[in-house]
């Protein structure tokens, strides 16, 4: 009888736990779903200069068009986007007065389901490129084909020309006084004194440089190849320089801090019996004679 009494009342203990056990064959209990959430960091930057934009305007926008996420940046230029669903694409859009708007499509990975996803994302604002050109200075089309001479005085360049694609340059590294830096992503039509619109940035940059120091004083140095005339070349070289002078003036700089030459095709450094080597001596340099 005790033996009886002791086994009733093991198993009203041990009862109600194999009763909450789950059953042998069938999966074990799931997890409570986690809300899944995402957001997008980093900063807003002059892309010419690489300073903090503070103040800039920037937004996510889902793929219904509807601004999920708004916010200004601050002194730093830093922004922190919260969005909601991080299955779906979003458009980064930022705008700044004084700059071009910028349009960015974020697609976050879905390598992990229950997660919160982060995304840093660097953001690089331009400034409007003028429409209204100097007089001596002329920005052609980037396909030479459609390249023309240029007309007497000031010449219109049609925006869509220029807005049509987005383009960079490689940030601007100056050389210590007095020695060469290559100013390689300032081209020109061939055989031409007209600037192609893929200088656009690169001329801003140098623009830039020449703001924030403004002491210092330049020589720039125009460079051909050794193909066609001698004496063409030479005056050609000087005309280039010339033009990329008058865009840094027509800008706010000071004549008087840009000295030009024209070597022409006297100072190669590299051979001219290929045209991919002909082309590292078709360029402009620039020496800082003063800071």
């Amino acid at each position: 009888m005790n033996r009886i009494r002791v086994l009733l009342f093991a198993s009203h203990l041990f009862l109600p736990s194999l009763l909450r056990s789950p059953v042998w064959g069938q999966s074990g209990p799931r997890s409570v779903s986690v809300a899944e959430a995402a957001s997008i960091e980093g900063t807003v930057i002059d892309a010419v200069t690489n300073r903090p934009l503070s103040g800039v305007s920037i937004s996510a926008k889902n793929q219904s068009g509807s601004v999920v996420a708004q916010q200004r940046t601050g002194v730093a230029g830093a922004y922190h986007l919260s969005l909601d669903d991080p299955k779906q694409a979003y458009v980064i859009v930022a705008n700044a007065e004084g700059y071009r708007p910028h349009e960015e499509r974020v697609v976050f990975t879905t390598a992990t389901t229950l997660s919160t996803r982060m995304s840093r994302k660097t953001i690089g604002l331009y400034r409007p490129i003028p429409t209204l050109l100097p007089e001596a200075v002329v920005i052609a089309p980037p396909t030479r084909s459609t390249a023309v001479s240029a007309p007497a005085g000031p010449r219109l360049t049609p925006p869509k020309t220029l807005d049509a694609k987005v383009i960079f340059a490689p940030p601007l590294v100056v050389a210590a006084p007095g020695k060469t830096t290559q100013l390689r992503a300032i081209q020109f039509v061939q055989s031409k004194a007209e600037l192609l619109a893929d200088a656009q940035p690169a001329l801003e940059q140098l623009v830039a440089f020449l703001k924030n120091n403004p002491t210092t004083e330049i020589e720039l140095a125009g460079h051909t190849d050794n193909q066609g005339d001698f004496d063409e070349n030479l005056r050609l070289s000087k005309q280039r320089v010339e033009v990329v002078k008058a865009y840094l003036v027509a800008n706010g700089i000071a004549a008087d801090r840009i000295a030009t030459r024209g070597y022409g095709p006297t100072r190669p450094i590299g051979s001219n019996n290929a045209e991919t080597t002909r082309q590292l001596n078709r360029r402009v340099e620039m020496t800082v004679l003063k800071q």
